[in-house]
């Protein structure tokens, strides 16, 4: 695998991570860049376009804002950027589209969009896209002619037979003069027959634009579950379908899949050959990453968390079955990580400091980063960040509130900066880590058996380089004992407390990671 060696002048906000990471440059301001390998595996960041930041001031994001952006993307230690749905929508989150090879007028150009590729790609930033194919716009041409074909039983209309049409009633299927059409999500969003031919080669033209004209990286695949009613088989077929017909594009496009499930059906998508899949098992109030954050907050369960995370470790790769993992705690259709972590900056930090530890590409949904939160109806998910604490907000159609307290309760983006105990900095520190070690991203564990049981430790191998990293899941501090290599990074959630590592003994202050190396 070639290694990347990207220019880019991050200045750290936190002394410790210069004195951690030595040998990082000769000031100690940049990251350890040469480090970074030039393959699938990024730090990814996910933006909601319409709501991320408005480079005009007409209240709606824009494609520039994003731009305007990169360095603090980039800074934040993200390689990657995932943009939801751009192209043109009668909606606000755009998921139901009415031209593939176009950008919504209310987020700007084509242009706009190439210029925000390539000054992405110069500073080291990949950046893929959503494709919704599941279903399009009922205002689309492509549905206005089929409707039109089905109507007049003509089949010599090229678009007859490119949505899922019944001449009778079905469940999840809407009425129109013709028949009916399958439309799972809602009569506004038709769902396209995967089965066509001219469908698939709409698909693969659209592939096209994107990836050769218009350089992006990849795809996130929108409702891969869905593709084929109640058929998990031909669901996951279609998925590395679109996986063939990308890299004739692009051989490194990177896709990764939405299939909002459990592991085992996650793992059978796994078999399609797309690179990803979202693992839903490790987020939200319930998965694997809260439940291992609510033990270790319960007085005497430390030890049943460091067992409980252990095992999510191990499944999380699994279920990949030799591909990328793809975790996360949030994203836009699910609430708040700050939510269900109680608004806690600790239980935030070590939410997050858990996910870092995973191997695959960690995805961070944009304002998690400063504690947003956000939950019950999609526009409230979806509300724009606080980039100064002057900022007026941006609040999508529909949100319950536009009292700023319902959304921000942690200070700015530009106040967290300054502040080197932030959440904000914290997921830096996360993120340059992983950064860092290519081991944390990419290697194969090993649990490393020791006395004290709330204390996880374990190794990770990735090529010549081994790691170990240990967790302290207690509320207190903990002495561990282990010739484990010198401590090359601390992950401290509270504001006091300093990992201190001495011949075989380490002290680690509750919620704590060390990194040895």
């Amino acid at each position: 695998m070639k290694k990347s060696c990207k220019v880019f002048t991050a200045l750290l906000s936190s002394a410790f991570l210069i004195s951690a990471l030595a040998g990082c440059g000769d000031d100690g301001t940049k990251l350890l860049e040469e480090n970074l390998i030039d393959d699938a595996y990024d730090n990814y960041y996910e933006i909601c376009v319409y709501s991320f930041n408005d480079s005009d001031g007409d209240g709606v994001g824009d494609l520039k804002g994003v731009t305007e952006k990169l360095d603090y993307v980039r800074d934040l230690g993200y390689t990657g950027i995932w943009l939801m749905p751009i192209c043109p929508s009668p909606s606000y989150h755009k998921y139901n589209v009415t031209d593939y090879k176009n950008v919504d007028p209310e987020y700007g150009t084509l242009e706009d969009f190439d210029e925000l590729v390539t000054a992405a790609h110069e500073k080291g930033i990949k950046l893929i896209t959503d494709l919704v194919v599941n279903h399009s716009s009922s205002l689309h041409p492509w549905f206005t002619e089929f409707k039109k074909a089905r109507s007049n039983n003509d089949e010599s209309n090229q678009y007859y037979d490119y949505y899922n049409y019944s001449s009778e009633f079905r469940t999840g299927y809407t009425y129109f003069t013709g028949g009916y059409y399958e439309s799972r999500f809602e009569s506004g969003m038709p769902d396209l027959n995967l089965d066509s031919p001219k469908v698939r080669e709409e698909i693969s033209s659209i592939m096209d634009f994107w990836l050769t004209d218009h350089k992006v990286d990849g795809f996130r695949l929108d409702a891969c579950t869905s593709y084929y009613t109640n058929s998990t088989s031909k669901s996951a077929d279609f998925a590395g379908w679109i996986k063939e017909e990308a890299v004739k594009y692009n051989p490194n496009a990177y896709i990764v899949g939405e299939v909002w499930s459990d592991a085992g059906t996650i793992g059978k998508f796994y078999g399609s050959g797309a690179d990803s899949f979202f693992c839903f098992p490790a987020e939200g109030s319930s998965g694997y990453i809260n439940s291992a954050v609510n033990l270790s907050t319960t007085i005497g369960n430390g030890a049943s968390a460091a067992n409980s995370f252990y095992k999510s470790v191990e499944t999380v790769v699994s279920m990949a079955n030799g591909y990328i993992p793809a975790p996360f705690i949030s994203n836009h259709d699910t609430g708040r990580a700050a939510g269900f972590l109680m608004r806690d900056p600790v239980r935030i930090k070590f939410a997050y400091g858990l996910l870092s530890l995973y191997s695959g590409n960690v995805f961070n949904y944009y304002g998690n980063e400063v504690g947003m939160r956000g939950s019950s109806n999609d526009p409230d998910k979806r509300v724009g960040i606080l980039w100064t604490a002057d900022t007026k907000p941006i609040y999508p159609s529909g949100v319950s509130s536009k009292d700023p307290e319902t959304f921000y309760p942690f200070p700015s983006v530009e106040e967290q900066l300054a502040d080197e105990n932030s959440i904000l900095n914290y997921f830096k520190l996360c993120n340059n880590a992983r950064n860092a070690f290519p081991a944390l991203m990419r290697g194969s564990s090993e649990r490393i058996e020791q006395s004290v049981e709330d204390v996880l430790v374990f190794k990770k191998t990735y090529g010549e380089e081994t790691i170990v990293i240990a967790v302290n899941f207690a509320q207190e501090e903990r002495t561990i004992e282990g010739e484990y290599g010198t401590l090359k990074q601390s992950l401290i959630c509270t504001e006091e407390g300093e990992i201190k590592s001495s011949g075989n003994k380490t002290t680690m202050p509750a919620f704590s990671i060390a990194i040895f190396a």
